[in-house]
């Protein structure tokens, strides 16, 4: 177990509680704050936060719209409220998994009311996307996988020519970002994209995680893209097609070089189907 750096707890006058998770880019402890109230400090693997630089900012600009509250921040950590309460991916892989769609699609709404939020450096979609089309494959990857790899590259290409207008954007939306806590559902672990509104939901598709066989259902795919649609006002088929870019994006970013094989393969062919509609 990785201890919580000292010199951030002794800066913000913190004490560690327990070490609630890790992953490949962060720690995350409960903390008590020397005023008694408990915190979420989640510190970074890089100096710099990563591509999770700009979400601070953003999750402080959304104040009041259910976004988790910023306490503190430096270069490569964040200290936030302690949030109490299951995730939507919790609730959904305990058996409700509509209500968690639902919750997240009213989540999303809240975060996107009038008036937009305006912050400054926020990652373009086009820098988000530029990694796929530099896409390279194996001998051994399979030519489906291939041809539907590329088929979501030229839609990509497609809507990042032709965003009707550009947003602030959590980038990263779906049921394990999202805590219901007695106040309401409160989102966490913003990316602070910009662009199409379109996009936002995009990823919630691919999601609740370790659910594969609900989200390959085509009439949960029909059902979430109409609801996810509805709740950013946005073009249903639009969400359609930046959800199989997305996915195809995913697999690439899975890789970490040249693409073989990928668990989503599948699930990309369910996307691109109805991308086509």
């Amino acid at each position: 177990m990785q201890a919580a750096p000292a010199e951030i707890l002794e800066r913000w006058g913190l004490t560690p509680i327990s070490q609630v998770s890790e992953t490949a880019h962060a720690w995350v402890w409960k903390v008590r704050a020397q005023a008694g109230v408990d915190r979420a400090l989640k510190v970074y693997r890089r100096i710099d936060r990563g591509n999770e630089a700009p979400g601070a900012h953003l999750m402080a600009a959304w104040q009041g719209r259910g976004a988790v509250r910023i306490v503190n921040e430096t270069a490569s950590a964040v200290l936030m409220e302690w949030l109490e309460g299951p995730s939507l991916g919790d609730i959904a892989r305990n058996g409700n998994p509509d209500r968690a769609v639902k919750l997240l699609a009213r989540a999303a709404q809240g975060l996107h009311k009038p008036p937009q939020i305006s912050v400054q450096g926020l990652k373009p979609l086009e820098r988000v996307f530029a990694p796929l089309f530099t896409v390279q494959y194996t001998t051994n990857c399979s030519r489906s996988l291939r041809r539907d790899i590329e088929k979501a590259t030229t839609l990509a290409q497609a809507l990042l020519d032709e965003q009707p207008h550009h947003t602030a954007l959590h980038g990263d939306f779906h049921p394990d970002n999202i805590i219901v806590t007695p106040d309401g559902p409160k989102i966490i672990d913003a990316k602070g994209y910009f662009g199409d509104p379109a996009f936002e939901l995009a990823n919630a598709l691919r999601h609740p995680k370790g659910m594969p066989d609900l989200v390959r259902q085509p009439t949960q795919i029909e059902y979430c893209l109409s609801l996810y649609a509805r709740a950013m006002n946005v073009p249903r088929l639009r969400l359609a097609q930046w959800a199989a870019a997305k996915c195809a994006l995913s697999i690439y970013w899975r890789s970490r070089g040249p693409i073989t094989q990928d668990a989503e393969a599948d699930l990309l062919q369910f996307l691109l189907r109805h991308a086509d509609q």
